[in-house]
């Protein structure tokens, strides 16, 4: 949802309505910017139930929030973030570091901290509640000082990732909540075992092992190598392990599998901007090496064929083009 775009404000409201909806929805701070007479700023929010996705796309823009606001303000939001465009500046817990596009960073919103980037910059933000994650918070700042050290470090970075930059059309999927329970899970499997917490570690792993299997399989959809063996060792399960957690889910992995990359396959092929030249290039792109098969399936699942949405998408981008003017 979007809960601030100040394209549609005039120039002299911009910093209190930036101020107002980042304290709202994110943490009580104070913003400050490389140019106040020209901010812009567009932020969305999207609920997923024991998660939140909270973006921000804006100009150069610092947020301070002072030890008076942290004594004064009980903030319980635990995040993961990711620079999406330029370098991002984090002052937190008396450390300052500099973090690149898609460096993941873990942020406890209850402390005192300063963060921001110059020039034309973003934030895409999963936040759970320390309640919800389940992890004492010197658990969480240790881990926050370690966290390229977790094992799990690429595959919860590729799934916040992914959740945040598409948050607009999983959260009307029918699975926000399962998405937002599985979300918190891999970031409590991420914070114990970069924070070194032995003995939470092992009831974490078991019990992420649902949405970590997920996880991987949903970012790697698109490689036609996907095969059972591959799923299990990248996630130190045996085969047998694998089937049976799909059994648990009501779901065959095979199955599974397929039904997410068709989906995939139709929402580029009903794209505004077709990704790709043909319905054989999207068939490939989304690991179907056989053109019959992947129409079969198509039309299993949606009731048409590739060809025919295709079809009519193409139609419906040339009924939209404006007409030419009249002589």
């Amino acid at each position: 949802m979007l809960v601030l775009d100040t394209r549609s404000l005039p120039a002299g409201e911009r910093a209190e309505a930036f101020q107002v909806t980042v304290s709202a929805n994110c943490s009580s701070s104070m913003a400050s910017f490389e140019d106040p007479a020209s901010i812009h700023a567009k932020m969305t929010v999207f609920d997923f139930g024991r998660a939140k996705v909270f973006n921000i796309e804006a100009s150069g823009t610092t947020l301070r929030r002072t030890p008076r606001m942290a004594r004064a303000m009980n903030e319980s939001s635990i995040v993961l973030a990711l620079p999406m465009r330029t370098d991002n500046h984090l002052a937190w817990a008396r450390e300052g570091r500099v973090f690149g596009p898609r460096d993941l960073m873990l942020v406890d919103l209850s402390l005192p901290y300063v963060y921001g980037w110059s020039g034309g910059g973003a934030s895409y933000a999963l936040h759970v509640d320390v309640e919800n994650l389940g992890v004492p918070r010197d658990a969480i700042h240790r881990a926050a000082r370690e966290l390229r050290g977790s094992p799990l470090y690429e595959l919860v970075r590729d799934h916040v990732a992914r959740v945040t930059a598409q948050a607009d059309q999983l959260v009307d999927s029918g699975a926000a909540p399962e998405l937002g329970a599985a979300s918190a899970e891999l970031m409590r499997a991420l914070v114990v075992s970069a924070a070194g917490d032995d003995r939470r570690l092992r009831d974490a792993m078991h019990s992420s092992m649902q949405a970590r299997v997920q996880a991987y399989v949903r970012n790697n959809l698109r490689d036609p190598d996907l095969t059972p063996a591959r799923i299990a060792a990248a996630n130190a399960i045996s085969l047998r392990a694998l089937y049976k957690l799909y059994e648990t889910m009501g779901q065959s992995l095979e199955r599974s599998i397929i039904e997410q990359r068709l989906h995939g396959a139709r929402a580029d092929l009903t794209a505004a901007r077709p990704r790709y030249a043909s319905i054989a290039a999207t068939a490939r792109a989304w690991g179907f090496s056989n053109p019959s098969f992947f129409s079969s399936k198509f039309r299993e699942v949606f009731g048409v064929t590739p060809r025919q949405i295709a079809t009519k998408q193409t139609t419906a981008r040339h009924d939209n083009l404006p007409s030419p003017p009249s002589r």
